[in-house]
């Protein structure tokens, strides 16, 4: 076992809406999109369009992205994230029930060197504020807005791939127009999903549920403690992709008493980073303090909260020289 060593940043953005360029910076520094080239590329009024029949609340800022980025065949649709080549990928969610309110912990598992790195806050348009892990330019894996609500996503298990928008976008848009958990299932549920996602909900009044989305359409579990890497139908074969089954059924018998520590340990816990399926970090989001936790090995961390400095950190990460079946 050997070692790479991984940076993170901490960055504070300005409005979107009324600072694109320097966005536009931020987004060309930390991404290339060209990587997310749609492999059937629409019209840009199309694009602005499904946008605005799904997301409304969104055209403005992708508007004001829109008219700073290259005009290039596919470039409005990369920023719509509107049927972009899919990415699976691992992670492992649950509610932490250990403190006396509930707060939400994942671990995010991927190629060392597929993601980016980003933790963003950044001011909405009418007030308040999303702290996140940031992906595919202005959207998010997991975060945290003003009103206490926090979501985080894992892959669903399906290889099926339908007429939808990422994920990445979708958390951002539940993130920047919901309060409740409520508000952000009925959201989820209008939205056309390009993959196969869980993405875990919690609320500052306690109340959490794991919504089963994918092209087929969007099923509720309310009071589900946790989600990994399968939706409602448990996998058939052995312990289906990555473990998922094993992992589920040890967060699942935790009953939510765990903490960031025990995310950090086997079965959670993965360094097959070459198989994009190494933990890039492990996040306890408290919406009660209104505060993100960033953990690693070896007692690194980084709290994040609306007041916070940028920062920039260094960690080193242990992966797997041959990596296999776990």
């Amino acid at each position: 076992m050997s070692s790479l060593m991984k940076s993170y940043w901490f960055r504070r953005l300005p409005a979107l809406r009324q600072h694109a360029e320097i966005w536009n910076s931020h987004i060309t520094h930390h991404w290339n999109l060209d990587l997310f080239c749609p492999h059937h590329p629409i019209q840009t009024h199309e694009a602005g369009q499904m946008l605005a029949q799904y997301m409304p609340e969104l055209l403005p800022d992708y508007k004001a992205l829109l008219s700073v980025f290259p005009n290039r065949p596919g470039q409005a649709q990369m920023l719509a994230l509107y049927n972009l080549p899919p990415f699976f990928s691992g992670c492992s969610n649950s509610i932490s029930l250990r403190l006396d309110h509930p707060t939400l912990i994942r671990n995010y598992d991927f190629g060392i060197n597929e993601f980016s790195g980003v933790i963003r806050h950044e001011p909405l348009p009418e007030g308040g504020w999303i702290i996140g892990s940031a992906e595919y330019g202005w959207g998010y894996l997991d975060g945290l807005n003003h009103h206490g609500l926090a979501a985080a996503i894992t892959f669903g298990g399906s290889f099926t791939v339908g007429d939808g928008f990422s994920i990445p976008l979708i958390v951002r848009y539940v993130l920047a127009t919901a309060a409740t958990v409520s508000e952000a299932v009925k959201r989820l549920r209008s939205i056309p999903h390009r993959l196969a996602q869980n993405i875990s909900l919690l609320d500052l009044e306690g109340d959490y549920a794991v919504v089963y989305a994918s092209p087929e359409g969007v099923t509720v579990e309310h009071g589900l403690i946790c989600c990994t890497n399968h939706q409602q139908e448990r996998p058939e074969s052995g312990q289906g992709e990555n473990c998922t089954l094993e992992r589920f059924d040890h967060l699942f018998q935790m009953a939510g008493n765990i903490s960031a520590a025990d995310f950090l340990q086997e079965p959670l816990y993965n360094r097959q980073y070459s198989d994009s399926f190494g933990t890039l970090y492990t996040v306890e989001i408290d919406p009660l303090s209104k505060s993100v936790h960033y953990h690693w090995p070896e007692g690194r961390q980084l709290t994040v909260t609306s007041e916070s400095p940028e920062a920039e950190l260094i960690i080193p990460l242990s992966i797997v020289q041959d990596s296999g079946t776990k």
